[in-house]
Order: C-alpha cells, then sequence, then structure tokens
C-alpha cells in the first residue's frame, strides 16, 4: 500500500518535470556537421554538406550547390514503433520495447534536400523522426521521453556588406507533432496508458542572424564569426519545444598543409540554460583532402568524430557522438549537383 501511494505521488509531482528536447537534436542545424561539429559548425566552413550552418557564410563561399541527403541515427530499430506511437498506432508490444532499455537513449532519421546560390539557399526536410529517452532512479524507474515527426523548411540569405564583412539571415519553420511526458515505467504499460501517448502539434518560426568577419588574404585565413540562434516565437508553448534564444561568438584558421585544407574553430554559445562558462566553450579541428574529410569536436558534455567520402556527385559518412551516459553512430547518404 505503501509503495502505490508513493508511487501516485511521485506520478503527480513528476509531470511538471517533463524536460525538453536536448538542444543537440532540436536545434535544426544541418544534420552530419552539427553531430559532428557541434556549435563549432557556426564558425567553420571548410567542410560543406546541405546549407551551411550560420547564414552569411553564403556569400562568403559563393557557389551553387544542389545537396540531398539522408540520415540515419543510432537504435533505428526504434523509429518504427516510435512513428507508430507518435501516430496512435503503437500496441502494447511496441511500447514495452520501446521502453525496455533501462538507460538514456535516442533514435533519428531524416531526409533533406537543399539548393544553395550566390546569395541565397533554401533547405526543405519533409520527413524527421527523433526518439528521446532519459532514465532516472533506476530502483523505481521513471523516464522522461520524447517522440517527435518534424518537418521543416530553412530560407538563408547573404550579403557582401563591406570589406571582409559578411551578413546573413536565417528564416525557419518546423512543424512538429510529438508525444512526450515524464512518466514511471509501470504507467507506461499500463492498459489505460493513452492519456500519456496523447500526441500534440506544434508551429515553431525562427528568425536567426549570423556574421562573418574574414581576412582571406592572410596566410592562415582567421575569421571570426557572430549568430543569434534559436530565436523566434511559437504558436502553442510547451516543454518539449521551448523557444530559448542562444548567442554564439566563435573563430577559425586555417594553417597552411603540404596537401588539403586543415581548419581549426573555437566557439561559445551563451543560451538560458548556461551554468557554467566551461559548457558553452566547443573547439574543434577538420582536414579535407581529395574525397575524405576528417572532423573532430568537444566540449565539456561530450565529444565526436566523423568522415566523409565523396566520389564524383556521391557521398557517404559516418559520425560518431558520445557523453557520458549516452553514445551514438550516425550514418549519411547524399548527392551534390
Amino acid at each position: 500500500m505503501l509503495l502505490r501511494v508513493l508511487l501516485i505521488l511521485l506520478t503527480l509531482t513528476s509531470i511538471a518535470q517533463a524536460g525538453p528536447l536536448p538542444g543537440y537534436l532540436r536545434d535544426g542545424g544541418t544534420r552530419f556537421l552539427f553531430r559532428t561539429f557541434g556549435t563549432t559548425c557556426y564558425s567553420m566552413d571548410s567542410i560543406e554538406r546541405g546549407l551551411p550552418c550560420n547564414p552569411a557564410f553564403i556569400a562568403k563561399n559563393d557557389k551553387k550547390r544542389f545537396d540531398s541527403d539522408l540520415f540515419l541515427g543510432t537504435n533505428m530499430d526504434y523509429l518504427s514503433d516510435v512513428d507508430d506511437m507518435v501516430n496512435g498506432n503503437a500496441t502494447p508490444e511496441q511500447v514495452n520495447r520501446i521502453f525496455s532499455r533501462r538507460d538514456a537513449s535516442q533514435a533519428e532519421a531524416s531526409l533533406e534536400a537543399s539548393f544553395q546560390a550566390r546569395t541565397w539557399g533554401l533547405s526543405v526536410e519533409p520527413y524527421r523522426l527523433v526518439f528521446y529517452t532519459d532514465i532516472h532512479n533506476s530502483s523505481l524507474p521513471a523516464v522522461n521521453f520524447i517522440g517527435a515527426e518534424e518537418k521543416s523548411l530553412k530560407l538563408q540569405f547573404s550579403s557582401y556588406v563591406s570589406h571582409n564583412f559578411y551578413a546573413g539571415i536565417q528564416l525557419r519553420y518546423t512543424h512538429v507533432k510529438f508525444v512526450g511526458n515524464y512518466i514511471m515505467l509501470t504507467e507506461a504499460l499500463a492498459d489505460d496508458s493513452e492519456e500519456i501517448f496523447r500526441a500534440r502539434t506544434q508551429d515553431l518560426f525562427y528568425i536567426e542572424p549570423g556574421f562573418v568577419y574574414s581576412w582571406d588574404d592572410e596566410v592562415w585565413k582567421p575569421q571570426v564569426s557572430a549568430m543569434f540562434s534559436q530565436w523566434g516565437f511559437t504558436n502553442e508553448k510547451s516543454e518539449q519545444y521551448p523557444v530559448k534564444p542562444q548567442g554564439m561568438l566563435g573563430a577559425s584558421i586555417k594553417p597552411p598543409v603540404g596537401l588539403g585544407v586543415f581548419e581549426v574553430g573555437t566557439q561559445v554559445a551563451v543560451g538560458a540554460d548556461t551554468q557554467h562558462w566551461q559548457e558553452a566553450v566547443r573547439a574543434a579541428m577538420a582536414y579535407k583532402i581529395g574525397i575524405l574529410q576528417l572532423a573532430v569536436s568537444g566540449g565539456q558534455r561530450d565529444h565526436s568524430a566523423g568522415f566523409l567520402l565523396g566520389y564524383k556527385n556521391i557521398t557517404s559518412g559516418l559520425s560518431y557522438w558520445g557523453e557520458d551516459r549516452d553514445s551514438g553512430v550516425y550514418i549519411s547518404f547524399g548527392v551534390t549537383l
């Protein structure tokens, strides 16, 4: 009887503790670049895939390109079950399979196409599926979970302003259908759990300006960048998809090497959730030689590494991301025209 009362009390108090989808999953950055570089993709441009994270880079790079990308994340066996859960078709067996793990886990898949011209770029993502769980208290398991189906549209404008200075702006719209809550695991498996998995919809609109000051005539090609990301509004507030503006300041250099292009960059990203300056700092390195592109990055909380191989118009890549409680491997396939 005491245990039952405790379960009820914990359930009632935990509803208010539902957390947001982590920033690295809801940020909206180009999948491979953001998974491999993290926030440093806003200040580095030696590896090009899809639209740049910082819209100011479009005018700086001054190239026309069409990219289409398929991005597949870890725990792919979850995705069919998650799709059914978001659309209200999950069976008890599927729910049991989804919540059978007793540790943090995530899954992700997306399909994206983008076109970049001289001063503007357009990206369409007709399908993205995301799943995230975070388990608390292994002896009496409770889980914060989010399963979401997204559709996104991004439009970037960029211009050369003056000597070495470029400015751009990104307009981003995301429609998301999601289920999410903070519950006891026993609730997820109960027969009357329909309300827990009730789907919600949300529309998010972002206006994100970016700037780059670049000394391309110098041997090391230093550049300084700034961006104000995730600033916008939504038609309905939710704890899972909050609007949390973030200010970013970064720099990068390209030291001369015998072969290929080598780039080193760092980024400071400060937002409402930043508690210590160490959390805000991230560093990365990238090396491009022939058909091979390599990248590594790391911060206080996580680290990542990845590579891309390109042959003619076909690109494939692999990215690893890890932190103390979770890790994942991500595969990317792309076509460039």
